[in-house]
């Protein structure tokens, strides 16, 4: 099989464990992954680049995910771009979170099954044989 249209992600996670994480699960997942260790440089890289989805840590540095997902919504050529908000911590997800991001993902066991499930119901593969 060939997959000729691989779908790209971008990763915004400021810890770096966390990060290689999610990365190596997309990759099996066959997601063409590009990643940033702060809001700042995810902006930079969504300016440059065009993503299928938008993974995003809720607190980083230097823009946190929050007002990432402002700034693509703000954004009249990126606000349809599908965001998920990754976080540790469960009270954050507010009304404030499902205003910004499709989907709302706590960083706990289940982070790899959700993720994934998550993803194929927002950008689901196309493989051709």
């Amino acid at each position: 099989m060939v997959n000729s249209a691989k779908k790209r992600i971008l990763l915004a996670e400021d810890d770096a464990s966390m990060r290689r994480f999610v990365e190596v699960v997309l990759n099996q997942a066959d997601y063409d992954v590009s990643t940033a260790e702060d809001g700042l440089t995810a902006m930079t890289l969504i300016q440059e680049n065009s993503f299928d989805l938008i993974l995003v840590d809720a607190i980083m540095p230097n823009f946190s995910g929050f007002d990432v997902c402002r700034m693509i919504r703000a954004d009249e050529k990126l606000n349809k771009t599908p965001i998920v908000i990754l976080s540790g911590l469960a009270d954050q997800s507010s009304d404030t979170s499902a205003q910004l991001a499709n989907a709302f993902l706590l960083k706990d066991s289940n982070l790899k099954k959700n993720l994934i499930k998550t993803l194929q119901i927002m950008i689901p593969q196309t493989i051709q044989t």
